[in-house]
């Protein structure tokens, strides 16, 4: 009796799981087509406040303030701010001696991204925010492409206050670690993002880093996040609020990816952490929101509850996987479904990266050891999305960044 009544408990859940699954699937078969960037009439040319925040980032960000002197965009309608966040090295020096402003700020206890844009944009608001209209968000790791603020000039010219970036690995050769990243990336561009800008919904997320927003979002109430995914509830919140956030296809911008498993073991588990802090920041107010009949919020409150659906589904797969093992005569008949099920997913996994590839025009040297673990690391995800529901450390930990590549460097390792 006990069994049969979790047997249903679990069939439920993962019927609600099933379902979830196939709204994401419906909305990835929308994928084939590329989405064309606005070309607006008006010609305003918008003036922005580049912001980075670095902690002992001395190794990349100089490449990175290169990149952003290299802009095809007018020298003297931008400006970059760089927030040195804890920093016993000469990242502060270095970025004084490229010509941005810097913000030091030194503060043990409160660590993380979320806590330096909150400090950073306390007094930036009161000292800068009349001379620019929108502010652009970088990490000291990325490199940006030349065309990169022209691009996101034009999401303004065209009525969208905040965009997302096109997101792509600086460093995918260097590990298959960093292959499988920089692959997730390309996966969410094209399953995610492309899917959504067709059916002229919001990206539900901006990222963490190259992304753009009119400073009159913030207007009245500063950065104000308090999970460690301040990106995403950054992007819920505004959303919730009736924003639209857009997809900027050709606003590109290449992010250092972690070298090690381990290293994308913490990113990962501090992402899907930062999910489930937000089933209790982001949800409520996506929820009112989606009570008041806005409907391109229904899209953004199901992504919020992604990362719990997966834990829980994955929990409920487990528990129906052992009541099937305890019930089976025919164990060998057990361990051959299991096998082939397995096998089964790995190789549409395989299929599914290779097309993601194909549509991006995408390849790099060694991409082959990307495609092969990419079932790996992402089912390796889906254990982070259980564990997380049990264990909660929001401890921030430094991933450290060596890859020191410009512009050019990149492109060498990139074929189309």
């Amino acid at each position: 009796m006990i069994a049969a009544s979790i047997r249903l408990i679990c069939n439920i859940v993962l019927s609600i799981g099933l379902a979830y699954c196939a709204y994401q699937a419906f909305m990835s078969l929308h994928m084939f087509r590329d989405v064309q960037p606005p070309h607006p009439p008006q010609a305003a040319v918008y003036r922005f406040a580049i912001l980075i925040c670095a902690r002992n980032e001395s190794q990349v960000i100089t490449k990175l303030l290169e990149s952003l002197r290299e802009q095809n965009y007018p020298a003297d309608a931008f400006d970059i701010f760089v927030t040195a966040d804890n920093c016993s090295d000469e990242t502060a020096s270095l970025a004084r001696r490229a010509g941005a402003t810097v913000f030091e700020r030194f503060d043990a206890e409160h660590k993380g991204k979320g806590y330096a844009l909150n400090w950073t944009f306390s007094r930036f608001l009161k000292q800068y925010r009349k001379h620019y209209d929108a502010c652009v968000i970088f990490d000291a790791d990325n490199i940006a492409d030349p065309n990169f603020l022209d691009a996101m000039n034009r999401q303004l010219n065209a009525g969208y206050q905040i965009a997302a970036g096109f997101r792509m690995g600086k460093n995918p050769s260097s590990s298959w670690v960093a292959g499988c990243s920089s692959l997730f990336w390309l996966m969410q561009t094209r399953l995610c993002f492309v899917p959504r800008a067709k059916f002229r919904l919001p990206c539900f997320s901006v990222g963490g880093t190259g992304f753009m927003f009119d400073l009159s979002v913030l207007d009245g109430k500063g950065w104000q996040t308090r999970s460690i995914c301040e990106d995403i509830e950054f992007t819920l919140n505004s959303i919730a609020e009736g924003y639209f956030v857009s997809f900027a296809p050709d606003a590109i911008f290449y992010d250092e990816q972690p070298l090690t498993f381990a290293q994308s073991l913490r990113q990962r588990y501090r992402w899907s952490l930062g999910s489930i802090q937000l089933l209790s920041i982001s949800m409520p107010r996506l929820f009112r929101a989606l009570v008041h009949k806005k409907a391109q919020v229904f899209d953004a409150f199901l992504f919020s509850l992604g990362t719990a659906m997966t834990g829980v589904s994955g929990i409920c797969g487990s528990v129906l996987l052992v009541l099937q093992f305890l019930q089976t005569e025919d164990r060998s008949k057990f361990w051959e479904t299991l096998a082939f099920s397995t096998l089964s997913g790995y190789l549409v996994a395989i299929l599914l990266s290779c097309l993601v590839l194909f549509l991006e025009k995408r390849t790099w040297p060694g991409v082959w050891k990307a495609i092969v673990t990419y079932p790996i690391y992402m089912m390796s995800w889906g254990f982070i999305n259980i564990f997380v529901l049990f264990y909660r450390n929001s401890d921030w930990k430094v991933i450290p960044h060596t890859e020191s590549l410009g512009i050019e460097d990149i492109r060498q390792t990139k074929a189309p």
